[in-house]
């Protein structure tokens, strides 16, 4: 399904990487609160497309997030995707610098406090690697490119991941209007593989496109 881009801004000309993706995420804080007090219904409706998803990425480990702020909440679609024969896992939050290790979590399992205000699976829970990772961002562009919240983690992630030979797939979770005209992007950022939204799937360029 393919969507008219709402764009909220263009920084890709800006020297500067950092300053730009600051600015960027200003505008794009705002715009994510609104359209998460416009569209109560969207954890729904995202949850309807359980079964598009392992119809094309099959039933494996989905590593979903508890959602913070304005966050598209992605819970209703992972109890959808148990109910399809997935297995779940959350993420637990590193110190600065490292990546995300992951964590077998069950609906209505126990969480535990992380940093940031998250909210994370006991660290006794068994460890895992995940098939697809779904993860929210503050915005995202056509060629799959990622605005997340400036620490890094879901890129370290999955860079690290396929350097040791593990094939996952990254999908961000957004509102439609999430997505704008060109995100700035720096040397280690990671593009996503697809975008859901509560409409369905975003066609993205080059390599990536559904």
């Amino acid at each position: 399904m393919s969507h008219n881009s709402t764009g909220v801004f263009d920084a890709g000309d800006r020297d500067n990487i950092d300053v730009a993706k600051i600015a960027c995420r200003k505008q794009a804080v705002l715009q994510r609160a609104k359209l998460a007090n416009a569209s109560p219904d969207a954890g729904i409706m995202l949850a309807g497309h359980a079964a598009g998803l392992t119809g094309r990425y099959g039933c494996g480990v989905y590593a979903g997030y508890m959602p913070i702020h304005s966050e598209l909440s992605p819970l209703e679609l992972l109890e959808n995707l148990v109910g399809l024969g997935c297995d779940l896992a959350l993420p637990i939050t590193p110190r600065a610098g490292q990546p995300l290790g992951f964590h077998r979590w069950e609906i209505g399992g126990l969480l535990d406090d992380g940093p940031y205000g998250t909210k994370q699976p006991p660290a006794g829970n068994d460890k895992c690697t995940p098939d697809v990772i779904l993860a929210p961002l503050l915005a995202f562009d056509a060629g799959g490119w990622r605005l997340g919240y400036g620490g890094g983690f879901y890129d370290r992630t999955v860079a690290g991941l396929r350097a040791f030979g593990q094939r996952v797939t990254l999908i961000g979770i957004a509102y439609e209007g999430q997505k704008v005209d060109k995100i700035p992007v720096g040397p280690f950022d990671m593009p996503l593989d697809a975008v859901l939204s509560p409409a369905g799937m975003f066609e993205l360029e080059g390599s990536r496109k559904l």
